[in-house]
């Protein structure tokens, strides 16, 4: 995929840009910055893509980017009409407060997060309402008071955990032609994914033949045509599963799968379980993935 290098600006009076998003849809923009970027979804859902890794996500979706990890979240291109999709993005750099007080002992956890932040990562549980919490009320929040929070935020987060997105071997490609044509081509596939797709024709995308469309994209994303396919569509048919009384068969369906046996294999090689057992697993008190929570409700 073609990762756009993106400018980040923060105003003359913080030391670190904080966005209050909110649009009608998340587009597939797959891009980079040099600044670290935590994002929590309010309310949207979609698939999140960062390095190789795409999965769904949903309301409460809780990640930290490191420095220049390509990325994007996409919304689901079915949502109801008039849907707003809202997320907090905060964007510093990693010697935002200057290089000194950053690698200062009382800085020694967050300095490791950030470290740990170079592949994402994803947070959940107890650790990702807390900071949910502290990013809603840095709504109302300007100034120093600000700023408390967001290292508090950080704070919090060294004792959390977090899952690692990207894989190992993700190393993200920065030849202009090789970006161009990836972009092209995830940007075709993205938009029809639910519908029947070859390589082929994502290699006529790509302007090459089907079997140097191969190598390429094998080369540049860090997977087949086939799997990178095949894990959009699971993780879609996520989503699905957890957000709607679909049957299992529409589910396949609406995700790009015209053939519930193939759905069932990939859904056990990618996720471990047939779906059936991914639904009744993943049960919880809302939509989205197990124990989501509607983080606008954490700080009330």
């Amino acid at each position: 995929m073609r990762a756009r290098a993106q400018k980040v600006t923060s105003s003359r009076q913080a030391s670190f840009a904080f966005r209050l998003k909110s649009s009608p849809a998340f587009p597939f923009k797959w891009h980079f910055h040099p600044e670290y970027e935590l994002t929590l979804i309010l309310e949207s859902s979609g698939a999140r893509f960062v390095g190789d890794s795409n999965e769904p996500y949903g309301a409460g979706d809780l990640v930290l980017l490191g420095s220049n990890l390509p990325h994007t979240w996409l919304s689901d291109p079915f949502s109801p009409k008039g849907t707003r999709h809202k997320a907090i993005v905060i964007h510093f750099a990693g010697d935002f407060l200057g290089e000194d007080f950053s690698a200062s002992p009382e800085m020694k956890g967050v300095s490791k997060l950030l470290k740990n932040a170079a592949r994402g990562l994803h947070f959940e549980s107890r650790k990702r309402d807390e900071a949910a919490a502290a990013m809603l009320r840095m709504k109302k929040q300007a100034g120093l008071e600000r700023l408390l929070s967001l290292l508090g935020v950080l704070q919090g987060l060294t004792r959390g955990g977090g899952r690692k997105l990207a894989s190992p071997a993700f190393v993200p490609s920065n030849r202009e032609l090789d970006l161009r044509r990836i972009d092209r081509v995830c940007t075709f596939i993205n938009e029809r994914y639910h519908r029947r797709l070859s390589q082929p024709e994502a290699a006529n995308v790509a302007g090459m033949t089907p079997q140097a469309f191969s190598r390429f994209f094998r080369k540049t994303v860090g997977k087949t045509f086939v799997d990178y396919l095949a894990e959009l569509r699971v993780s879609q048919a996520c989503r699905l599963l957890l957000e709607t009384d679909l049957s299992v068969v529409e589910v396949s369906l609406r995700s790009g799968f015209n053939n519930l046996s193939n759905f069932n294999r990939r859904f056990r090689r990618l996720r471990g379980q047939s779906p059936r057992r991914f639904r009744a697993a993943h049960q919880g008190p809302g939509p989205g993935a197990r124990g989501a929570r509607n983080p606008e409700k954490l700080s009330q």
